[in-house]
């Protein structure tokens, strides 16, 4: 006997808004910044040709890098989770309060350090 509606949420929705393959908007924004920030980087002078090259070489890997953090999913079976959102989740977890439990003394247990003094 059924009670009433059964809802199912997959597990894979996501809040962004997809545009190609899986990046979102706000991925194409981090990799035009990314873009944009290495153009700046290769018109700076000076423009000798070795140096140029080495920009170039230089503006490709961290455009790689980039795009390999706005690609890479650290959960295969869950395409929602992205690096970012795991490196965040990690950080909080670690700089947040932690709790830690005391084992309750029994009655007239001492600890380490009042068995030193009684010693003396």
């Amino acid at each position: 006997m059924k009670k009433g509606k059964e809802f199912i949420f997959p597990e894979n929705v996501d809040k962004d808004y997809g545009i190609w393959k899986d990046y979102t908007l706000k991925d194409f924004g981090y990799a035009a910044l990314a873009g944009l920030v290495g153009l700046i980087f290769i018109v700076i002078p000076p423009y000798g040709l070795i140096l140029v090259l080495i920009k170039i070489v230089i503006v490709v890997l961290a455009m790689t890098i980039v795009m390999a953090v706005l690609t890479i999913r650290p959960v295969a079976a869950r395409k929602n989770i992205k690096v970012r959102d795991n490196f965040k989740l990690k950080r909080r977890y670690a700089n947040g309060q932690k709790l830690f439990y005391l084992k309750p003394k029994k009655r007239g247990e001492l600890n380490a350090f009042e068995e030193e003094q009684n010693r003396q």
